[in-house]
């Protein structure tokens, strides 16, 4: 439970609530007593959190309250007595388990999902928008479902367009223009909910890759032979060994070249015929080494060019006549395509023409920005990490997913598994992107399981 001596976190309600039962709302109930587990999920692919929470019943409460996957429960988590508190209110969805412990106890399971997220699954929404994507974005979520976008995101290259939402969800409509949007670097968007506040973010990859690791001074450490023995206790001496410990590290979905090309990712071409024109799109070809290079160049000046991780640049195939010696990112390993048509949307004067949804009026380059984005997105996640570390500094400061962090993993050479100065394996170590978090609240105990992701061996402070 969240009250056991030195516990990591403190569930300091649990209030459960729903509108069959109106009672409810002069008499609370709290059963933050009765958690035995809670997990809260966070992803920079999703506007919106989940979860799921085990609760000991061993006063029949599911029998006389029931559980209808229709009630509200609102957390309210605090680091220490006096921090400050971290409090969301989540829909409970269904019951994913139910165990019987003994013949008076039971264990039950609730899924949770944020409520803005439950209340777009049950709409459908038929409407026409005009103007830059984000904007569209914003006023979908503010005036379908009462969320705010953060104000600060970087404006997109797409240019003010019209488009027509066909009977989809809210969420399922940001997240199509989401995926419209690429910053000058040709860097996709990522709209995303936080732990830590109540806003979406709408932010594109080099904004997030740009900024410094919040625990640049104090890196995550990891060792084979050594992460074992971390203190028990924190005292003074130890608490920064704890708090900036990794428990455990796996790596996953790593360094396939074949996948990336096969995907277009590496060495691709966009084709577009306008109806309207008869014409297509010219100078339209994507290669990977030039895009990466670009976007790295653009968020790190000192960045390591010759070092990308997750695919071999350098292969050469020779077999053939038809093309002799080649690099496999001067192959169109696929071919996008696609039919638009221009100029069939026009401003309120009905004479000034505006882009739709696929086509780029008088843009042609932006075009190419499609594959840049689409390749940017899948070089990412060609090489995941995934690592378990203390949880405590993500209910007290403003990080979390869509932040960068600082990690050192000692070569595997390393006899005691100490950390010296060179002694670290680059592809495993330096600034990573919190692509996905699992926060998990167990006895006492608070960890936060990631997934971590980076571009190149050098990205950052190692």
């Amino acid at each position: 439970m969240s009250d056991t001596p030195q516990s990591q976190y403190i569930i300091e309600s649990a209030i459960f609530t729903a509108d069959r039962l109106p009672g409810l709302e002069n008499k609370p109930v709290d059963i933050s007593k009765s958690i035995a587990e809670l997990n809260i999920f966070e992803s920079v692919e999703l506007p919106y959190l989940t979860g799921s929470v085990a609760l000991v019943d061993d006063v029949r409460f599911r029998d006389s309250i029931g559980i209808k996957g229709s009630e509200r429960l609102t957390f309210t988590i605090l680091a220490t007595e006096n921090a400050t508190p971290i409090i969301k209110t989540f829909m409970i969805t269904g019951i994913s388990s139910n165990t019987s412990v003994n013949e008076r106890t039971e264990l039950h399971t609730l899924t949770l999902m944020e409520e803005h997220a439950y209340l777009s699954s049950v709409m459908k929404i038929s409407e026409s928008y005009t103007g830059k994507p984000e904007k569209i974005v914003e006023n979908i979520l503010n005036s379908h479902l009462g969320k705010v976008l953060d104000s600060t995101p970087r404006k997109s290259l797409q240019q003010r367009m019209k488009v027509n939402i066909p009977y989809w969800n809210p969420l399922k409509a940001t997240e199509w223009l989401r995926d419209r949007m690429s910053s000058s670097l040709g860097a996709p968007y990522f709209l995303y909910a936080s732990l830590r506040d109540d806003q979406i973010r709408l932010e594109d990859l080099d904004s997030m890759m740009s900024k410094d690791a919040w625990n640049k001074n104090d890196p995550y450490s990891y060792s084979q032979t050594s992460h074992n023995s971390v203190p028990d206790t924190i005292g003074p001496s130890n608490k920064r060994t704890e708090v900036f410990h990794v428990k455990s590290y796996e790596a996953s979905q790593i360094e396939s070249t074949l996948r990336l090309a096969q995907g277009g990712a590496i060495g691709s071409e966009f084709k577009t015929m306008d109806l309207t024109s008869s014409s297509q799109t010219e100078k339209s070809r994507h290669n990977s080494n030039q895009t990466l290079n670009e976007f790295i160049k653009g968020i790190e000046s000192n960045a390591d060019l010759n070092s990308s991780i997750g695919y071999d640049a350098q292969l050469i195939f020779s077999k053939g006549n038809t093309y002799g010696k080649k690099n496999i990112g001067e192959f169109n390993s696929k071919v996008f395509s696609e039919v638009v048509a221009s100029r069939k949307f026009y401003e309120t004067n009905g004479v000034t023409s505006i882009a739709g949804y696929a086509d780029e009026y008088k843009q042609e380059a932006l075009y190419k920005l499609k594959i840049k984005s689409a390749s940017l997105r899948a070089i990412l996640l060609n090489n995941v990490f995934e690592i378990s570390v203390p949880g405590q500094p993500y209910i007290i400061r403003d990080i979390g997913v869509g932040s960068n962090i600082s990690l050192n993993y000692a070569v595997a050479s390393q006899a005691d598994g100490s950390i010296l100065s060179g002694d670290v394996d680059k592809n495993k170590s330096g600034k990573f992107l919190v692509y996905r978090t699992r926060h998990m609240f167990s006895e006492g105990l608070y960890d936060v399981k990631m997934d971590i992701v980076k571009l190149t061996d050098k990205t950052g402070e190692a």
